[in-house]
């Protein structure tokens, strides 16, 4: 199974190389050897990722899913005790949490493959900034910086599912709809985005099972 989707960037965005083009620009922008734009899929993923494990949390069933796939780096780590992990200390008669089975861990394979999200229009930009001495108030000198961003676009992308299960499908499909930002500076207004999902069609139908949206018990 594929799940297909558009994802409509309202604002310009920035998700960097880590590269420098002194004299061009500071914080390059993302692209392939031809100019087109993309979302890398990992970058992706860890946003889907989060966003599931927030819609976790919202339905109380969180302690469910193993210590690791719940926390970017465990605190346990540096108090000598080994977080509860899928695949080594943890369900190890039943099968992983949802997370590890959606996104994998070092010893659990991910069944999901995300592929890099990419758009046909390749408009970007070079965004000019300063940086303010907070101690001053003032501008340094030589305090310039720059960003490429990319300007409103679609990225078209897709997730290969192997073996799914109605359980992860529901969580993925909640968690792509959650997502609304990409790339950095967020809180400055950049890269705010839906995701409209294309394939399959039925996911409404899908999302209303999964949250029980109108079921007995559910929420009305």
């Amino acid at each position: 199974m594929n799940i297909e989707y558009a994802l409509i960037v309202k604002t310009e965005y920035h998700i960097g190389t880590g590269l420098e083009h002194p004299g061009v620009v500071d914080r390059t922008l993302i692209t392939r050897l031809d100019g087109t734009l993309v979302i890398p899929a990992e970058h992706f993923r860890g946003l889907v990722r989060d966003a599931c494990t927030q819609i976790l949390y919202w339905k109380g069933e969180a302690e469910e899913c193993c210590e690791s796939s719940l926390t970017k780096a465990p605190t346990s780590l540096q108090r000598g005790r080994v977080p509860k992990t899928c695949g080594l200390n943890f369900r190890s008669e039943a099968e992983p949490c949802v997370l590890c089975r959606l996104f994998g861990t070092t010893f659990i394979p991910k069944r999901y493959h995300f592929f890099d999200a990419t758009a046909n229009q390749k408009r970007k930009r070079v965004s000019m900034h300063n940086r303010v001495d907070s101690a001053t108030g003032r501008v340094p000198e030589d305090a310039f910086f720059s960003f490429e961003v990319g300007t409103p676009v679609t990225f078209k992308g897709k997730i290969e599912c192997v073996q799914p299960q109605d359980d992860e499908i529901g969580l993925l499909l909640a968690g792509l709809r959650l997502v609304e930002r990409v790339g950095a500076r967020s809180r400055r207004g950049w890269g705010k985005c839906r995701v409209n999902i294309t394939n399959p069609e039925d996911v409404d139908e899908r999302l209303k099972a999964y949250l029980k949206i109108g079921q007995e018990g559910g929420e009305k």
